[in-house]
């Protein structure tokens, strides 16, 4: 009831608010400058219409329009085609999917090099960065797999990648600060601060925010919550550019995150402390008119720490289990050398590796820690693209040579069976675009992976011998597992009608032998990766952006997806659909503003129904249906020296508190405002 007031209340007061007269002051979202370059569908800077790929820009102004309910930047790539997203919580990661095969299949990475696409949209600040550049379809010549061995395991850019882009460029000295409050006594703060002196570029910021929050659970849920699930989040970001040489012909960045997230799945001895840190060092220098080398470095560790606890038989009182832990150490590294040839054809030649380190460890309050898995990856890639601008065509091509080698010093407390394996692959890319008119053109895609099981999927989390046991919550092993290798390819074309822009693309990946990680037995909270033989999914992502008038705009997408296992020899999982692929995915919103200073961002999103088990059987299904957000500010004060902004984010307006898998649910009906103050 009290929710219901505050909704009727909130929005009585937009109405009122909105009868403002509008004027022109507004661009179409997500819509590409003409002057603005992308470096994700080939490394180096291109116009958006000069590279085979699909390429989608969300600048900053855009993504902070759009309402994050679980503080995740994964819901920014929501409202494009051909995502689903499903964060569990704001305490959980994502486990949505891309183009109809699952949470892995499109990386996330940061200025090039990868990233975890299920912990760190969750970890890092959509305030730290310029742009986020989405490329859709494969991507997996100039793009290495990232070998996290947690969640899900390794993850490959077959769909796709999404690259964070971090401001190098400072214009201006600026500093802001914002302070939110809203449901769940959560208490929002952040702070910026940028600035440039002579050829150095720099900036810093950081965010905290503290919450009751609420039960994310459904009823009888194994999370069995009996109080509210509190938590801290706190992210210290920085980064800083140096320019250098001749017409600043040389530039190295640095940037640095760190992530504290501390708080309990709502009982007393369901705690967690989890700590996240991310570098990237960044080199580019133009030898001279044609040549420009890029280098990149990163570091990412995840450490994780959680308890267990169960009850008493017949009584609420609380027993501590044990102390339980993952910890994760990633070393990325990229090098590549761009040869501009001819007009304007572009040759890429590059390497790069990554390095893995892996450990569970639980703590059964006995005075000791045993470790359960240890694990060591490394990765090593050599890879080559050409592009070709032939007038109205483009044409590119590319060949990766990958080479694998896992490390497994202990699986469940002891001596793996096979403690060495390696692999070695070719891979390949192709694209053409041509460019029928001025304002059409046409693309295809083409391109394969392959991927080799984590050691999570492999030596799971808890033994195979708690499988059904009540309260043994965790990952299943599967030593029995095979690596994975898949196909990739699109179709489609662009229309850019002056103030309407339409798009279509058809889609269509196999996947064989493919490692999806489902629901098992009858302990919700147990799950066990598994090959699921051939795996084929198909699809078809309609979009259009208007420009209205110069005062409104509006965006609307859809995407239907058809994604079936095709596995003859076990009839119980036969044609059965992807876990976590739902068949529709639809969004539909518009903005408005005013001259004096309003903006209003309503959005609608609609997924349609999913399973969270490759089993025929006893597989259970989820629909969640529509999900409406709304954003809403208000200029209070724009001065040349600075500014003052009211801002409201009210999320799932309709109250849809659907299902999710592992017996997670949307939590409903939430809001935050607050103000903004920026200095110049």
């Amino acid at each position: 009831m009290q929710y219901r007031k505050l909704r009727t209340l909130s929005l009585a007061s937009l109405l009122i608010i909105g009868s403002n007269s509008l004027v022109a002051q507004t661009a179409i979202q997500d819509s590409i400058n003409l002057n603005e370059v992308v470096i994700t569908g080939s490394k180096t800077s291109r116009l958006p219409g000069n590279v085979t790929q699909k390429i989608d820009v969300i600048s900053l102004n855009d993504a902070q329009m759009i309402v994050l309910g679980q503080n995740n930047i994964a819901e920014v790539i929501a409202q494009k085609p051909g995502a689903s997203v499903s964060a569990l919580s704001r305490n959980d990661a994502n486990w949505g999917t891309y183009a109809g095969i699952g949470p892995k299949y499109s990386t996330f990475m940061l200025n090039g090099l990868p990233l975890d696409a299920f912990v760190d949209p969750m970890n890092l600040d959509m305030m730290a960065f310029e742009r986020i550049e989405i490329q859709r379809g494969p991507a997996s010549v100039l793009y290495p797999n990232y070998l996290s061995q947690d969640f899900a395991g390794n993850q490959s850019p077959l769909a796709g990648t999404i690259n964070l882009i971090g401001r190098q460029k400072v214009n201006r000295q600026l500093s802001t600060a914002s302070m939110a409050y809203g449901s769940y006594n959560t208490l929002n703060g952040q702070l910026y601060h940028q600035d440039v002196k002579d050829n150095l570029n720099y900036f810093a910021g950081l965010s905290y925010e503290t919450s009751d929050y609420t039960n994310y659970g459904t009823e009888g849920s194994w999370l069995n919550m009996n109080k509210n699930p509190e938590y801290t989040k706190r992210k210290l970001f920085a980064g800083a550019t140096q320019y250098y040489g001749e017409e600043d012909a040389h530039k190295l960045s640095v940037f640095i995150n760190q992530t504290a997230h501390k708080g309990d799945a709502g009982r007393t001895y369901r705690g967690f402390d989890h700590n996240y840190t991310t570098v990237n060092v960044n080199q580019t220098s133009t030898l001279n008119s044609f040549m420009v080398l890029n280098a990149g470095f990163g570091l990412r560790v995840y450490d994780r720490n959680w308890q267990e606890s169960s009850f008493m038989m017949d009584s609420d009182v609380e027993v501590l289990d044990s102390n339980n832990g993952a910890y994760q150490r990633i070393l990325p590294a990229d090098i590549n050398l761009t040869i501009n040839h001819g007009k304007n054809h572009s040759f890429i030649v590059g390497t790069d590796f990554q390095s893995a380190a892996y450990h569970t460890h639980s703590d059964p309050l006995q005075g000791y820690k045993s470790y359960g898995n240890k694990s060591r990856s490394a990765q090593y890639g050599l890879y080559a693209q050409e592009e070709l601008l032939l007038n109205n065509l483009i044409l590119r091509g590319g060949l990766r040579f990958n080479h694998i080698r896992n490390t497994i010093d202990m699986m469940e407390g002891g001596k793996p069976g096979e403690p060495e394996t390696d692999w070695s692959r070719l891979l390949f890319s192709l694209g053409a675009k041509y460019h029928v008119a001025s304002r059409v053109d046409l693309y295809a895609n083409i391109g394969n992976s392959f991927m080799t099981p984590g050691l999570k999927s492999i030596g799971g989390t808890i033994p195979l011998s708690d499988r059904n046991q009540p309260g043994r919550n965790g990952h299943l092993p599967n030593p029995n597992l095979k690596p994975e290798s898949g196909l990739g390819m699109d179709l489609g074309t662009n229309m850019n009608l002056s103030n309407l822009k339409i798009g279509v693309r058809g889609f269509y990946n196999i996947i064989d032998d493919a490692i999806i990680d489902v629901a098992v037995s009858d302990v919700p909270s147990q799950s066990q990766s598994i090959n699921a033989g051939k795996t084929i999914a198909h699809g078809l992502e309609v979009e259009i952006k208007h420009v209205i008038n110069n005062n409104i705009s509006w965006f609307y997408n859809n995407t239907f997806m058809k994604s079936r296992i095709k596995n003859s020899s076990d009839p119980e999982q036969h044609d059965a659909n992807v876990p976590f692929a739902p068949e529709q995915v639809a969004n539909i919103g518009f903005t408005v503003k005013s001259n004096s200073g309003l903006t209003i961002r309503p959005v609608l999103n609609y997924t349609g129904k999913y399973y969270d088990s490759s089993s025929l059987i006893w597989r259970n299904d989820f629909t969640p249906g529509t999900l409406v957000n709304l954003y809403a500010s208000q200029q209070l004060v724009k001065k040349p020296s600075h500014q003052i902004d009211l801002f409201t984010q009210m999320y799932n307006i309709t109250n849809n508190r659907y299902e999710m898998p592992w017996q997670f649910r949307n939590t409903g009906f939430s809001m935050m405002a607050g103000i903004r103050v920026s200095f110049e």
